[in-house]
């Protein structure tokens, strides 16, 4: 039997995959593509400006060399997120790229798999169905065709609001949809286990991206760009000879990296909607 055992999602192993959840796919509805998001750490933030580049890194849950965004929502939860601290570098930058970026995606899941297979989502999971039974077909339009279906706008999407209709008509033994819709649902505000991340459409890389022509925009703290004491002028300068351009959150020392996501959400909506994607 294969399935979820212990506290998160296993692999399906030597058995043909359900794929009855892309089908639902409503193609058309959106944009083929649409922006990525890329979230991680100030600290590497830097990094990445400095290289020039996103690069892969080892998967834990697919073993090999990754790179992973959402679907234009800044779904995260941080190493210790939760945890109070006075270094900046632990706290998100956002980064929202082109899908350009990715023009060939190595796969697409509709929500995150390190979250699933590490047991972010058990509470609500079938226990049975594997993680590769909820992958869909790896392409933009994909993705973009899950979101028609199961939200039916980018703003629904964007917000986690699932279509209130959308297991109308879906037989108890497709599983695989209705197993999706138990997920996804703590994605929606109000969820007692609310987590972005439920429903966030994963999109993952096998290769390097550029940060030159690909990235649209950053979002960082103000209090690492501009101090009392004086600009980070050589880090923006940086961002200045890459082309992108830059929001930023209130940082404040003391406070929990995961906190910042409502005013993290809120900004990259506000510019989504500006660049005429919500």
């Amino acid at each position: 039997m294969t399935g979820m055992r212990g506290k998160g999602m296993n692999r399906r192993r030597g058995v043909p995959s359900d794929r009855s959840l892309r089908k639902r796919a409503s193609r058309g509805t959106l944009p083929e593509k649409l922006p990525l998001v890329h979230v991680t750490a100030v600290w590497t933030a830097n990094e990445i400006v400095k290289s020039g580049k996103f690069q892969t890194s080892a998967c834990g849950v697919f073993k090999r060399d990754l790179l992973y965004f959402f679907v234009l929502r800044p779904a995260y939860r941080a190493k210790d997120g939760g945890t109070k601290s006075h270094q900046i570098n632990r706290f998100p930058v956002v980064f929202v790229v082109s899908p350009e970026a990715v023009p060939n995606p190595h796969h697409v899941y509709p929500f995150d798999t390190g979250g699933a297979v590490n047991g972010a989502f058990a509470r609500q999971a079938d226990p049975f169905i594997p993680l590769e039974d909820y992958e869909l077909e790896p392409t933009h339009a994909a993705g973009a065709g899950h979101v028609g279906w199961a939200f039916g706008t980018a703003q629904a999407y964007f917000d986690g609001q699932l279509r209130a209709d959308l297991l109308d008509g879906v037989p108890e033994f497709e599983t695989i949809t209705r197993g999706y819709n138990d997920i996804a649902r703590m994605g929606r505000a109000g969820s007692n286990q609310h987590d972005k991340r439920a429903s966030a459409i994963e999109i993952a890389a096998n290769h390097d991206v550029d940060v030159k022509g690909n990235v649209l925009l950053a979002i960082l703290p103000k209090q690492y760009l501009e101090t009392p004491s004086g600009p980070n002028a050589g880090f923006i300068k940086l961002l200045e000879d890459h082309g992108i351009d830059t929001r930023v959150y209130d940082w404040q020392p003391n406070t929990m990296p995961d906190e910042f996501q409502d005013e993290i959400a809120a900004i990259t909506r506000s510019w989504l909607k500006d660049m005429g994607y919500l």
